[in-house]
């Protein structure tokens, strides 16, 4: 191999190995925030990468040397990266599914604010639940084991595979999952409010001269926040739980890739 040569494929090397993490980086919890600057996100994967390079070195992987191959591998790359930085993200989909349950209980439905994590409408407590499981991520170092993920992924999953498996029957069991666990969050809540709502309803029965709609959303708004406020204390717990639970489908994913 000439000099030339040798330069190439290190350059390409380098290329595919930011490619998949630069997809990460794009969209996974913490790293992906919309008030992370883009040249951070960018100093962060070129970072990662450089870390990287030696050990994948080493392994010699397989790469085309003509332009429209590479482009290929490198679009595949990009999309390994995105797809593991999704399902590690979907922690923040449960949280903000559950954030929509609680909403629709209180009565904030439909004042839904802008959400400054993904900028974009979110529901007002899915966004406290979001910032809060973002604080205990960074807290608790979790970004650590997200990064440990994807270094992790190239053993299942060299640069430039041969085939990747697992068709769209894990990515379906995966939207049922997400629904599942968003729901069970949102139950203690759900449940509280329910039970208010019954019980609004039996005292307008007692007392027919009450106006209900003047009694309940007041009522229901503070007993929702209260109820907030005293999952307050059980939010780590359960947030150290759905990040294990997400941790576990990137692995699944990523045995069924390497199969």
């Amino acid at each position: 191999m000439g000099l030339a040569e040798f330069l190439q494929w290190n350059i390409s090397l380098f290329l595919l190995i930011f490619s998949r993490w630069a997809g990460m980086v794009m969209i996974a919890p913490v790293f992906g925030a919309r008030g992370v600057p883009a040249m951070v996100k960018l100093g962060l994967a070129v970072s990662l990468s450089f870390l990287l390079y030696p050990l994948l070195l080493d392994k010699a992987p397989s790469i085309p040397t003509e332009m429209i191959p590479l482009v290929g591998v490198i679009i595949k790359e990009v999309l390994i990266g995105l797809t593991l930085g999704f399902i590690i993200n979907l922690i923040m989909a449960i949280m903000q599914g559950a954030g929509q349950i609680i909403d629709f209980m209180i009565g904030f439905i439909m004042g839904n604010t802008v959400d400054p994590i993904h900028g974009m409408q979110s529901p007002m407590s899915g966004n406290i639940l979001m910032i809060l499981t973002t604080l205990l991520l960074l807290a608790t170092n979790s970004h650590h084991y997200i990064i440990a993920a994807l270094v992790k992924s190239y053993d299942f999953l060299p640069i430039n595979p041969a085939s990747i498996s697992y068709g769209a029957d894990f990515f379906i069991a995966i939207t049922a999952k997400v629904l599942m666990l968003s729901l069970q969050i949102a139950m203690p809540v759900f449940g509280a409010l329910l039970l208010a709502d019954i019980g609004v309803g039996l005292l307008s029965k007692t007392v027919p001269q009450l106006n209900l709609f003047s009694v309940i959303f007041p009522v229901k708004i503070i007993f929702g926040i209260a109820l907030l406020y005293f999952m307050i204390p059980f939010f780590g717990e359960t947030v150290s739980s759905v990040f294990d639970t997400t941790m576990r489908w990137t692995f699944e994913l990523l045995r069924g890739w390497g199969r």
